[in-house]
């Protein structure tokens, strides 16, 4: 789908209609000056594109949320973990 185009005295004129265009077409574009300065979107793309319950940290914390009653030593927890050295590194 193409995004639509509008100007900012034009979205400010006509923000109804494009709310609803926003709601069952696609996203709007509105630009300043011929520049991208904003972009209207439906409340249902915003979540699906936006939603942070979905990434990686959540994930991982809903994770340790289920592990709470899981207890493991330092013994336990160390062994997994790799002991070689580190390489060496340099920034230059």
């Amino acid at each position: 789908m193409d995004m639509e185009i509008s100007t900012v005295a034009h979205a400010k004129n006509n923000l109804p209609k494009l709310i609803h265009a926003a709601e069952t077409v696609d996203d709007i574009r509105i630009l300043r000056l011929g520049k991208l300065v904003a972009v209207l979107v439906s409340a249902e793309r915003y979540q699906q594109r936006f939603n942070p319950g979905d990434g990686v940290f959540q994930t991982i914390m809903q994770w340790r949320e289920k592990q709470r009653g899981f207890n493991l030593s330092d013994t336990e927890v160390n062994s997994g973990r790799d002991r070689t050295p580190a390489k060496e590194s340099s920034w230059d």
